[in-house]
C-alpha cells in the first residue's frame, strides 16, 4: 500500500465510487466519503468505477501546519493534534478529494498527527507527516 505506516483491521477496507476525473485519483490519495476520512488502496478502477479504500491505519500524507486558509494564519501542529481537511466535493459521488489537511477546524476532522512522530512548525509543510485515520 502506497504512504501506508501501519495497517488497520482487516474489515477496515471499502469499495468507494469515485469521481471519473482527468487524470484519475491513484493509490494513496486520501479522500472524504461523506464525513468519512479514507486512502485510497488502489488507483482509480474504470471497470467499477472506483477502487478499494482503508478507513483507518497511519499514512505519510502533506500536512500543512496552519489554521486558517485565507488569510493564511500558520499554527504549529504536535503529535497527537487533531487535522482536519478541505478540497472539492463531487455531489454525485459524495466523494471530497484534492484534500489540504492542516490544522483548521472550519474542515472536516481527518485523524490527527501521529504521536509517536515529530510535530511540524508553524507555517512548514509536511509532505510525509504520520496521520493516524
Amino acid at each position: 500500500m502506497k504512504n501506508q505506516r501501519y495497517t488497520g483491521t482487516p474489515t477496515s477496507r471499502r469499495q468507494v465510487t469515485l469521481p471519473n476525473l482527468t487524470p484519475a485519483l491513484t493509490a494513496g490519495t486520501p479522500i472524504l466519503v461523506g464525513t468519512e476520512p479514507m486512502v485510497m488502496l488502489d488507483d482509480y478502477q474504470s471497470n467499477v468505477a472506483g477502487c478499494t479504500c482503508l478507513l483507518n491505519g497511519s499514512f505519510d500524507l502533506t500536512v500543512i501546519a496552519r489554521s486558517v486558509e485565507s488569510p493564511i494564519t500558520t499554527h504549529a501542529i504536535n503529535p497527537g493534534d487533531p487535522l482536519y481537511a478541505s478540497g472539492t466535493l463531487d455531489v454525485a459521488t459524495n466523494v471530497t478529494y484534492n484534500l489540504t489537511i492542516d490544522a483548521n477546524s472550519g474542515g472536516t476532522p481527518f485523524g490527527r498527527l501521529d504521536p509517536t512522530g515529530p510535530g511540524i512548525a508553524a507555517g512548514a509543510t509536511n509532505t510525509a507527516a504520520g496521520v493516524i485515520l
